[in-house]
């Protein structure tokens, strides 16, 4: 299991819990509910809070159990990076133009520990496909001889 670096999968699956528990403070206990009022094809910015309230267990959970059933490990890793990556294109974009009509201006310890849990997200778990990725390529290549 070594080129598979399972540290790396649990890493990310912690990760991606902690964002999607902070999403889910900040919607249910936060007052988060009823945000920002515009919408995109009906989704809202509290609506996207609830989601994401969801999806990171979700997620995590897959990324663990990818541990036992390896054929899940490429797809749960893929929903974690990109789950990493759009909830932190979704906070870096509330903090300069705006998102569905809502505005973050201020620095709270959510904020500080959500950023901090995608960017983890996204290093682990990109870092094992591009492990994965390389590992395939190197067995994939054709042996040449001399």
């Amino acid at each position: 299991m070594s080129p598979r670096k399972p540290l790396l999968l649990l890493f990310g699956a912690v990760a991606v819990l902690v964002s999607g528990y902070v999403h889910y403070y900040l919607y249910f206990k936060g007052g988060y509910r009823d945000i920002a009022p515009d919408s995109f094809a009906g989704l809202t910015m509290s609506r996207a809070f609830a989601i994401n309230a969801i999806a990171g267990p979700v997620i995590a959970w897959a990324l663990v159990v990818s541990l036992r059933v390896p054929k899940l490990s490429v797809p749960a890793a893929l929903a974690g990076l990109g789950f990493g990556a759009a909830t932190l294109g979704a906070y870096l974009l509330t903090r300069s133009v705006g998102l569905l009509g809502f505005d973050d201006n201020q620095l709270t310890w959510e904020a500080v520990v959500a950023f901090v849990a995608e960017v983890a997200a996204i290093a682990s778990l990109g870092s094992w496909l591009v492990i994965q990725w390389t590992h395939r390529l190197a067995w994939s290549e054709p042996a040449r001889s001399g």
